[in-house]
């Protein structure tokens, strides 16, 4: 029995009684129209409790008429249909497995068990390999015949033979800081966590019935941990050129919460330089159990991951982490104190992004001039009163609590007037950065 499937939303199990394609002329939309009826042979509607029929930005809906429900939605090209989600059990598994003393912190002999993990993984999953045949870019070492490190790659290709040479990229880096002073860092959170969602999208993908018209690269990078090396490393040596990269997105440090406790926020950087994401997000979480935070790359001050060498080839990025927290780069970075809910939501939010990107007829573009909203200071004020609420388990001392309750303050009085200047905003980013060194 087929599923109906568009962007994020699955509407059950239906015959096809009819598929056509209406135009609108005023806004140049397609609207894919599916007549269905119950698999009883009755009329019904099948979708979840509150669910909407969604596509692209705009927002579909069901009608009963005699000729049964038609479903109607918009979108420029027809999505890929996704008929599963994020398996809980799979990306605790992932993250296990990497995070065990096996893999010795996937540092040196650690780090190739770890490279040699990913293939068989991708191999697993039927994707092609993405370094002229290998699944491998080796990345040499400073002696002549050595080697530093190594990235894994491998490719979903795209339906369409026009659109399938540009191109999508889903990455994590699998490197951690290994075994120091005879103590395992296991590096679960980091970056194990979005190693396990990156080959969970990629198993759902490459299991759907179709494909998208871009192709997708799935990339874990190593030496994240040694100043981005492996992603900087592919940026100067990449298996295609550049200007066909549509967009990229990589997750670093999603299995866990800001300072420990904002539960169910998630960080996304990049959109500041492509904003046409911001919608796809915002659809993408809707109705998902994590509480989506858009801000500005700029609030680190310095490349934190490995959107950094892509940023600076203006190629657009998106950056998801859940934040440094108090088990960051200790050997406490273990599997068992991981939020697998809050990564598997996660993931299906990255997920639908990806399949959106690899399937919109007008994939995003960079803007050299960052343009800012009033979202990302809506978001740094939530975070401030979450932070100011747990101040006894923080253990914030007076200092530190006049910081946050006075630059809450201002950003309240901000709020209030629905803008926000350029001197505000940078002003706000500073007492953030601070704020963030005072939580550490």
């Amino acid at each position: 029995m087929p599923q109906v499937w568009v962007p994020g939303r699955i509407l059950g199990s239906f015959f096809f009684l009819g598929d056509s394609v209406m135009h609108d002329g005023a806004n140049g939309r397609k609207w894919r129209v599916l007549t269905t009826a119950q698999d009883d042979g009755t009329w019904g509607d099948h979708r979840p409790p509150g669910r909407d029929c969604r596509a692209g930005s705009a927002v579909g809906f069901v009608i009963a008429t005699t000729l049964g429900m038609v479903c109607l939605s918009a979108w420029g090209q027809e999505i890929p249909r996704v008929a599963a989600a994020p398996e809980l059990a799979r990306l605790e598994s992932t993250v296990r497995v990497l995070s065990s003393a096996e893999y010795e912190g996937r540092s040196g002999e650690g780090g190739r068990k770890a490279a040699g993990y990913l293939v068989e993984a991708f191999r697993g999953l039927g994707l092609e390999p993405l370094f002229e045949g290998q699944f491998v870019q080796v990345i040499p070492g400073a002696e002549l015949g050595t080697v530093q490190g190594r990235n894994v790659g491998a490719v979903l290709r795209g339906s369409d033979p026009e659109k399938q040479n540009e191109w999508v990229i889903l990455s994590a880096h699998y490197d951690h800081l290994g075994v120091r002073g005879g103590v395992l860092y296991p590096g679960a959170d980091d970056n194990a966590s979005g190693v396990a969602m990156m080959l969970e999208v990629a198993r759902l993908l490459a299991s759907a019935p179709d494909r998208p018209p871009r192709s997708i690269m799935f990339l874990g990078f190593d030496l994240e941990e040694a100043g981005l090396f492996g992603s900087r490393y592919f940026v100067a040596h990449p298996p295609v050129p550049l200007d066909r990269l549509v967009l990229f997105v990589t997750a670093d440090m999603i299995g866990r919460s800001l300072a420990g406790v904002c539960q169910r926020r998630v960080f996304v950087m990049g959109t500041e330089h492509a904003p046409e994401l911001r919608p796809w997000i915002e659809e993408a979480a809707g109705g998902k159990d994590v509480e989506v935070s858009l801000l500005g790359a700029d609030l680190l001050l310095l490349n934190r991951s490995d959107y950094g060498p892509f940023r600076s080839r203006q190629i657009p990025f998106l950056f998801f982490s859940t934040g440094e927290n108090p088990r960051y780069h200790t050997p406490d970075d273990t599997p068992d104190t991981l939020d697998y809910p809050k990564l598997a939501a996660i993931s299906q939010v990255i997920l639908d992004v990806v399949a959106k990107a690899a399937t919109h007829p007008d994939p995003p573009r960079w803007r050299a001039t960052p343009e800012h909203s009033l979202s990302e200071t809506l978001a740094i004020r939530d975070v401030l009163r979450e932070l100011i609420d747990h101040r006894r388990e923080l253990g914030l001392g007076a200092a530190k609590l006049y910081l946050m309750t006075s630059t809450l303050r201002s950003i309240e009085a901000i709020v209030a007037r629905g803008a926000v200047s350029a001197a505000e905003r940078d002003w706000v980013i500073q007492a953030a950065r601070i704020i963030l060194l005072a939580i550490r």
